[in-house]
């Protein structure tokens, strides 16, 4: 029987019992123990899993000795942890965004690479839609690409706990604003030039003093415009990608009720000349269970981003650049304004 790889949940901000449940779904992960510093969250996740539960990490890393590591954390404290497991040799999965600043995400990043540890950033934007585009603009088919817009909204449920700067270092730019950016990134790079306005519209968002709307322009060489929208201020949620190319412009078409399986892509060549392509890639796998592949199978960590069966997540090198990207948004947020 194959030894399982132990795998510890470092974390229980939203999503933890569904990643418990799927690390302990798989024949070759278990999750080992939890590790979270808010004591009554943790001991209740604990509890209704029948996990051990620790409030200090080394000694959590010490006691169990995991393979690897799920980071779920708030944003503040991923950086210490990724830093201290990579030197540990203990591998990472981490939901996106890896870190708050660009420092940190260079430091973890050196860490990772001189330790030889896998890693993997969560983020299951990248869906069959978005890989037949990147093939249509690869082959030549939407021509040369001079625009595109992205736009992800969501109405949190419960909006006076949504918006802890300290904790998260910000607003939607470092939430669901990420998901926006492995779109871009995923179809064309780190962008060589960004103009950001972000407001905030609700008074919870206020109170912070965080963003729950960011208008975002990325400037690419060659002429390419990328607009990316993101909002907390609209009622339910929304996924959007459009490319525009000299031949055809390409849109992700998300069918209601919304599923990873039934999206499909228009394309718009003339006024009266539009089709569409139903038959596309596969859908990634999960982002855990390619993860735990990587983990069982020893893959480097340039295959996430190349396998398309990888795109739920995000690669060491992408996931940094998205954090100089978030870093930049910050830094030019506001600044372009002129009064009319």
């Amino acid at each position: 029987m194959m030894e399982k790889k132990r795998i510890a949940i470092c974390g229980c901000k939203v999503h933890v019992d569904k990643f418990i449940d799927l690390i302990n779904s798989f024949e070759e992960s278990e999750v080992c123990a939890l590790y979270d510093t808010k004591v009554e969250r943790g001991k209740e996740v604990a509890k209704r899993h029948a996990l051990p539960y620790c409030d200090n990490f080394d000694e959590m890393l010490e006691t169990y000795h995991p393979d690897a590591v799920a980071i779920l954390s708030e944003n503040y404290e991923k950086a210490a942890m990724m830093l201290k497991a990579a030197k540990r040799g203990i591998s990472i999965f981490v939901e996106k965004p890896m870190c708050i600043t660009y420092e940190d995400a260079l430091a973890v990043q050196k860490a990772v690479n001189d330790n030889h540890v896998t890693f993997f950033m969560s983020d299951p934007f990248v869906r069959k839609g978005l890989i037949k585009i990147r093939e249509l603009i690869a082959t030549g088919e939407l021509g040369e690409i001079h625009e595109a817009f992205f736009r992800l909204s969501n109405y949190p449920s419960n909006l006076a706990t949504k918006y802890n700067k300290a904790e998260d270092g910000g607003g939607i730019m470092l939430d669901v604003g990420g998901h926006a950016i492995h779109m871009m990134h995923y179809l064309f790079g780190l962008p060589e030039k960004v103009s950001s306005v972000l407001l905030s519209s609700t008074e919870e968002a206020k109170k912070e003093d965080v963003e729950d709307i960011a208008s975002i322009t990325c400037i690419y060489p060659h002429d390419l415009v990328v607009n990316m929208e993101c909002s907390y201020a609209t009622k339910g949620s929304m996924s959007s990608a459009v490319v525009h190319g000299t031949r055809a412009t390409a849109t992700v078409v998300a069918d209601e009720p919304f599923s990873e399986g039934n999206e499909h892509i228009h394309i718009t060549k003339e006024r009266n000349d539009s089709y569409d392509i139903y038959d596309l890639p596969s859908i990634p796998k999960r982002h855990i269970r390619y993860f735990v592949e990587m983990l069982v199978n020893n893959h480097p960590n340039d295959i996430v981003g190349k396998d398309p069966l990888s795109n739920a997540g995000v690669s060491l090198d992408a996931a940094v650049e998205y954090v100089r990207l978030i870093n930049a948004i910050y830094k030019s947020a506001n600044r372009g304004l002129t009064e009319v």
